[in-house]
């Protein structure tokens, strides 16, 4: 987008809003204007229309934030994929621009991720917080017996460097679900692993309407292959629905990290540590 210096004012200004989900990539456009209005590739819809509350930013290092409220109509915002996490985090831009002139650049006001979002009556809520947030996150981590990094993470600044690749199997298997006893608790019968093989792993789904949801976390898995979710999908499981079953990590030194992924030389812990009071036991006296 060709971009205008700060500060566009006037009587045909309208303001914009640019979603970018981070689960499947979809784009969300709405506008404020009282017709759709086509910018750089994008249309931005006049309904179910737009509503921000006044922009605050601050000259420090503090989070600039805003709401976001429009009609909750079940089209664009719907209830099961609120709930369900597929708007968490999604990618946002806000500005404003000269509806008379559409090709004549914008005027970015905001950009950031989408925060809570709340359901009204008629009405979803959403917290629209800017880059800063970035800034207020912990640097470094603390010292832990256990591992610190997400299975197959491979970014020491985004959940470490375990680099196991998890896309492959045995990590990812293929499953089909075979038996339903709730949106919770499903079975793939064909599943022949251990117990808590895919313990604290999760589920991506690829067909049904779940597979617009974000990775589902498995809390419990049986050796018969029954599935335990640790909350339940929003939309129902049905026979038949299929998806990839990531295998789960719960950060052990021995019983994970060196038996079931031999991937010990990148464990992000330290499991030989010596405990507090030895750490801070004053040296034997000489005698």
């Amino acid at each position: 987008m060709k971009t205008l210096a700060a500060g566009l004012t006037g009587p045909h200004v309208a303001t914009a809003l640019k979603i970018t989900r981070k689960v499947d990539a979809a784009v969300y456009a709405f506008t404020t204007h009282d017709v759709d209005d086509p910018i750089d590739g994008v249309t931005y819809s006049a309904n179910p229309g737009l509503a921000v509350t006044d922009l605050v930013i601050a000259a420090t290092a503090a989070v600039g934030n805003l709401d976001l409220t429009t009609l909750h109509d079940g089209t664009v915002f719907k209830t099961e994929e609120i709930l369900g996490g597929a708007w968490d985090n999604a990618d946002f831009i806000l500005f404003r621009y000269d509806y008379t002139n559409l090709t004549g650049g914008i005027d970015t006001l905001l950009t950031g991720t989408l925060g809570e979002s709340e359901i009204r009556i008629n009405t979803v809520v959403c917290e629209l917080r800017d880059l800063r947030q970035y800034l207020q996150q912990m640097v470094g981590s603390l010292s832990s017996k256990n591992c610190r990094y997400r299975l197959g993470s491979t970014d020491k600044n985004n959940g470490g460097l375990c680099v196991l690749d998890i896309t492959v199997a045995p990590w990812s298997m293929p499953f089909t679900v075979t038996s339903v006893t709730s949106n919770q608790v499903f079975r793939d019968s064909a599943r022949a692993e251990a117990v808590d093989y895919f313990g604290n792993g999760g589920i991506h789904w690829l067909t049904g309407p779940n597979a617009v949801m974000p990775n589902a976390h498995i809390k419990i898995y049986a050796a018969d292959g029954t599935f335990t979710l640790t909350k339940a999908m929003q939309y129902d499981i049905a026979i038949g629905h299929t998806g990839t079953a990531i295998a789960g990590c719960r950060k052990r030194h021995a019983d994970d990290c060196i038996t079931k992924f031999d991937n010990v030389l990148n464990f992000g812990g330290e499991p030989h540590r010596r405990g507090l009071n030895a750490t801070l036991r004053s040296p034997a006296a000489n005698v």
